[in-house]
């Protein structure tokens, strides 16, 4: 037989378990500091939680990678600063050739500069960041050029890969292709000969000319020499362009990350200030039940029949 019920009790206790619950979610928000611990505390807010994390966590990585970016770019714009100032030196040298009194040690003199500058414009070309030859295109773990003398432009080239790999912002715009050695300093037409601007042949150019003591060479090389300095401040300018882009996708990706994580807070954070009210209150209509339930339990029939 099923035990009678007894009805205000009963209801007495489903009440108190209520209070009990309540105050045990409340508690656990307030230690966790998280309204949405688990996903039945709030199915409905789930969808958009896992969202928002997901963007937290795109948008972090993209900082991240544009943060190396930017590394690479500034390596690569100062390497490209000191290569245009390597080329005005060869322009000075060129210039102070030609005269009727040159002789060859002057001009052998000379030759020792401009050798020095073609070795800095060189190892200028395999410019690394973390042991990544940043100008070597998708061959980052070999330089770009080496000097080769009996090369017709004085070097020679190590690596022959392009660069297929597009920078992109967060959301995946493209932002930058990065240039490889060969389009900076070794600029070739479609059939494989030295382009204008190409900045290893004007070198060269020079170096062999006062090698060979042949003073009006050296000064012919002047033209080539300056088309190469304007060309060397083109691809300047290029990096300087792609850096300010990747500065402000940083930017972006950083502002956005902090959006989303106050969005975050919005979705899934427990108000504390708000839960120690409702504790408070919680446990004072919990003790208020408990001390009625203990008066009433003090009378019995025979007090009312007295």
């Amino acid at each position: 037989m099923l035990p009678p019920v007894n009805g205000p009790s009963d209801q007495f206790l489903t009440n108190l378990d209520q209070i009990q619950s309540v105050m045990n979610t409340v508690q656990r928000q307030l230690s966790s500091g998280l309204a949405v611990g688990q996903a039945s505390d709030d199915p409905s807010a789930v969808p958009s939680i896992l969202n928002t994390l997901s963007q937290i966590a795109q948008n972090t990585q993209a900082q991240t990678n544009l943060n190396q970016v930017n590394t690479q770019l500034q390596t690569g714009d100062s390497s490209l600063q000191q290569a245009v100032t390597l080329i005005e030196q060869a322009i000075t040298v060129a210039t102070q050739t030609g005269s009727p009194g040159d002789t060859a040690t002057q001009n052998a003199t000379l030759a020792a500069q401009v050798q020095s500058i073609q070795e800095q414009l060189v190892n200028l070309s395999n410019a690394s960041v973390n042991g990544r030859y940043i100008f070597s295109g998708d061959s980052g773990q070999q330089p770009a050029y080496a000097l080769d003398s009996t090369q017709p432009n004085g070097v020679q080239q190590v690596s022959t890969a392009n660069s297929t790999q597009v920078i992109t912002d967060a959301n995946g715009n493209p932002l930058w292709t990065p240039m490889t050695a060969h389009q900076i300093f070794d600029a070739r037409n479609a059939d494989s000969s030295n382009a204008a601007g190409n900045v290893f042949a004007a070198v060269n150019a020079l170096l062999t000319a006062l090698q060979n003591n042949n003073s009006s060479a050296a000064t012919a090389s002047v033209a080539s020499l300056k088309t190469a300095d304007d060309y060397l401040n083109q691809q300047l300018g290029l990096i300087g362009i792609a850096e300010n882009r990747v500065t402000d996708a940083t930017t972006a990706a950083s502002q956005s990350v902090t959006t989303e994580q106050q969005n975050l807070g919005t979705l899934r954070d427990a108000d504390t200030a708000g839960d120690a009210v409702e504790v408070t209150q919680l446990n004072t209509q919990q003790q208020a039940a408990l001390s009625a339930r203990a008066t009433m339990s003090q009378y019995n029939l025979f007090d009312f029949l007295a």
